[in-house]
């Protein structure tokens, strides 16, 4: 049952990001996206802005812990499975000052649409 939950959160956490990362360009095509976007968006750049501890990283860490596997990195999601891996964490404030104007563009294109 850990397992299940570690790898549901895992899932939920990867689609919420995505969905956070290009959800202003699916709303050129879908305008009712943009409200949903516009909170994932306002709940990840509270994420990247304070160390609030995340409830999907809490509850894979449950399932991570209660399945034997070790707990993600202290900084959450996007520090273990992305820093590193897909980009240096020396560059991991670039990265989300890169990933808050690709937002920002995406609202502006769906502003001037």
């Amino acid at each position: 049952m850990h397992r299940v939950v570690a790898a549901g959160a895992f899932v939920v956490h990867v689609l919420f990001v995505g969905f956070t990362v290009i959800g202003g360009f699916v709303a050129w095509l879908m305008p009712w996206v943009f409200i949903p976007h516009l909170a994932a968006a306002a709940w990840g750049g509270r994420m990247a802005a304070t160390d609030a501890a995340c409830p999907l990283s809490r509850l894979e860490d449950w399932g991570r812990e209660g399945a034997g596997r070790p707990r993600m990195n202290e900084r959450g999601f996007i520090a273990h499975y992305f820093e590193d891996r897909i980009y240096p964490s020396r560059l991991a404030r670039r990265v989300e000052v890169v990933v808050a104007t690709v937002i920002l563009g995406s609202w502006l294109g769906f502003a001037v649409r």
